[in-house]
């Protein structure tokens, strides 16, 4: 039988960008994509890393992105959703990982415990969630049971970390980065103290096959004991000169995620300054 010169084409055209595994269906142009298996998604950059997992009546996504990618994913996501109940998490309120949330109107949007008033300080009033959540939530995704987990302050005020029980694989938001340097503002409620405390608590209390964090590649947890050592490393340069060499060649490869302050400088910075942004170490210190 011969095929119609469309189907043809529409073969040609999945076979040319390298998708035919996953089917046409799934691709959205300028959409980056990992199918981990047939319900489970990633969706790398584009703002910060996000995730699909779907059941027959519900999509579950984990961070909306910003911009146009927040709009490539909510193509996507549309073609799943089919009728289906939508339930958004946003690891935390910065807009690189919220932004997509008024694509999702009739959604459940969950966060952490920042309030109304919090949220409105960092984000706007069209992508605020309508669900807070101060210590913990379970929920039933398919064949998949789901920990969303406030950790409390570190990237910000109410970090939100979310683990896929069954699957082992755990999503940090920015509490964790894999080769990137972290956006620290002390309103928002960084803390480096903080930060490497929440880590030590994900890997006493997750076992894990997947981390997949706020920005950057997938990775076994290997990349929180990294992450955590970035920041004994970052005080040692911030407390001593002779380090800082050292330091700058171990880290020159590290990004910044998109955002003018984050870099090598503004973390030795950020350590270097008390909680009203003076400096507190000695002048010979700061000398390089």
């Amino acid at each position: 039988m011969q095929l119609p010169v469309k189907i043809l084409f529409r073969i040609a055209v999945c076979l040319h960008i390298g998708i035919l595994f996953y089917g046409c269906e799934d691709y959205v142009p300028g959409l980056s994509m990992t199918k981990i298996d047939n319900n489970f998604y990633l969706f790398p950059g584009d703002g910060g890393n996000s995730a699909v997992l779907l059941s027959d009546s519900i999509v579950f996504i984990i961070d909306t992105k910003v911009k146009d990618g927040s709009e490539k994913l909510h193509t996507w996501v549309e073609k799943k959703a089919k009728g289906k109940k939508e339930i958004v998490v946003n690891t935390h309120f910065h807009r690189d990982h919220t932004g997509g949330n008024h694509l999702y109107p009739d959604a459940r949007i969950i966060a952490g415990n920042y309030g109304d008033s919090l949220w409105l300080q960092f984000n706007s009033a069209e992508d605020k969630p309508n669900e807070w959540i101060a210590a913990s939530k379970e929920l039933t995704i398919g064949d998949e049971d789901v920990l969303i987990q406030n950790v409390g302050e570190a990237h910000t005020f109410d970090d939100v970390v979310v683990y896929l029980k069954k699957r082992k694989v755990l999503f940090t938001g920015d509490v964790v980065l894999n080769r990137y340097h972290p956006y620290l503002q002390r309103e928002a409620g960084a803390s480096i103290n903080k930060y490497m405390s929440a880590c030590d608590w994900m890997i006493s209390n997750f076992e894990i096959n997947l981390v997949v964090p706020g920005h950057g590649e997938t990775g076994g947890d290997d990349l929180i004991d990294n992450f955590r050592q970035y920041f004994i490393d970052m005080k040692e340069a911030a407390n001593n000169a002779n380090s800082m060499v050292t330091m700058e060649s171990k880290y020159g490869d590290y990004k910044s995620v998109p955002v003018n302050k984050a870099g090598f400088d503004e973390t030795i910075q950020f350590i270097r300054e008390d909680e009203s942004g003076n400096i507190i170490l000695p002048s010979d210190t700061l000398s390089r």
